[in-house]
């Protein structure tokens, strides 16, 4: 298994077989652009609630922490730790865009053909299925414990205290594996931890816009839904399921337009972000090729 592993990596890696992936790369971020379009016409023709403007402020953050992710995956894909190199930021940028192709492979096959000379797809594809799995592991177990001081006037410092400890202790178990530990995600603790908490802090922050009383219990509730949606591989960005998991959860004290209301709101700002991140790699890494 492990030799047949290594020489599909070793195809991947192939420069020919690198030609022919920018080419179905460009169909796969046409038919995802057709999809994006079709799910924000159909958000947008909803009559059932006003929804809220998008918050300038919120949509700085959003922005921001989706920079940190990118930066995040060039520290962690890119040999060369001398220089930065803008094009696997590109590449990151533009898998954005493959989010929505159905079955996810838009995002795959996107960062396995990310530009760089001494990419390694095997460890591409390793970053790739700890984004999927590993960072759930990573916040659940801080979403659930935050439940039993939910209550108290300290919330937010234990919250945040208890996400770095958990996200140390998962560590240093999951570097038991010397393997792992020399091609793993969690070696950009800095910015990976940046970016979980600042992102936990935008859905707090977003819910208590929305006037929701129990604002941090639902946000909670929402960033559960998060997390446990990325078990679902293949729905695209997973679209619909995060938000069945929230409304299936929730079932309290808020009526479900109000739910209806923010998880739309939440899903068209992350729609815009992935739009604009994903257009800019698409052009810079066109521009940059040329």
């Amino acid at each position: 298994m492990k030799t047949l592993l290594n020489k599909i990596f070793k195809f991947l890696d192939d420069d020919t077989v690198q030609k022919k992936l920018k080419k179905v790369n460009l169909l796969v971020a046409l038919i995802s652009i057709f999809y994006l379009i079709y799910l924000i016409n159909q958000n947008f023709k909803l009559n059932l609630f006003n929804l809220k403007k998008i918050n300038l402020f919120e949509l700085m953050i959003l922005l921001f922490v989706y920079f940190l992710v990118g930066h995040t995956w060039v520290k962690f894909s890119n040999k060369d730790k001398t220089i930065y190199n803008k094009k696997i930021f590109y590449d990151w940028a533009y898998s954005n865009l493959g989010k929505y192709f159905p079955g996810g492979l838009g995002l795959v096959s996107i960062r396995l053909n990310q530009d760089d000379e001494s990419k390694d797809s095997k460890k591409v594809f390793i970053g790739l299925l700890e984004e999927q799995f590993l960072i759930p592991l990573l916040t659940l177990p801080v979403l659930f414990l935050s439940t039993f001081y939910i209550d108290s006037k300290n919330f937010f410092l234990l919250f945040f205290l208890s996400q770095i400890i958990i996200y140390f202790v998962i560590k240093s178990i999951y570097f038991l594996n010397k393997k792992i530990k020399k091609i793993s995600l969690l070696n950009q603790s800095l910015y990976l931890l940046s970016y979980l908490l600042l992102n936990q802090f935008l859905i707090f922050f977003i819910f208590y816009n929305f006037g929701f009383k129990n604002y941090i219990t639902y946000s909670i509730i929402y960033l559960i839904s998060v997390n446990l949606g990325l078990f679902f591989v293949g729905v695209p960005a997973g679209f619909g399921v995060r938000e069945i998991i929230f409304l299936f959860l929730s079932n309290g004290e808020v009526n479900l337009s109000n739910q209806l209301e923010v998880i739309i709101y939440i899903r068209i700002l992350y729609l815009i972000v992935d739009i604009s991140y994903g257009l800019f790699g698409f052009l810079m890494k066109n521009r940059v090729s040329k």
